[in-house]
């Protein structure tokens, strides 16, 4: 049987910037935790999001890294980021594994298709 996947749409205030920490932080503990200790399949998307805080990122991710380890990245996706989100999961990944992180996370780019093996990517928004 496979896992369900959980798509959570990443929310953006006015001109697509994520900033509320508190937010980044409810989505954390109310829908990627638990949806990860379901052994479910999370995908974040950001194509609301043009821009964001580090901190956001770090508040949305930065645990559940840290409680998880490097293997939690085989069940996160992050799809649809524009250039500067893309950097920032980057570097929070790096940061949360203690900057020894072997894989890279699963970064998918808007109008790709996420591969149906399983390989580690974050995507970037084609630009208009």
């Amino acid at each position: 049987m496979q896992p369900e996947t959980i798509v959570i749409h990443v929310k953006a205030a006015v001109g697509g910037f994520a900033e509320d920490k508190d937010e980044a932080k409810k989505i954390r503990t109310e829908t990627i935790l638990p949806s990860l200790r379901d052994n479910s399949e999370v995908v974040l998307d950001f194509s609301e999001v043009k821009y964001s805080t580090q901190s956001f990122v770090h508040a949305l991710i930065g645990e559940v890294l840290k409680r998880r380890g490097e293997p939690v990245l085989d069940h996160l996706e992050f799809r649809s980021c524009s250039p500067q989100v893309k950097s920032l999961v980057q570097l929070v990944v790096d940061y949360s594994l203690g900057g020894f992180s072997t894989e890279s996370p699963k970064l998918i780019e808007v109008g790709q298709r996420a591969a149906p093996v399983k390989k580690k990517k974050i995507t970037s928004r084609k630009r208009k």
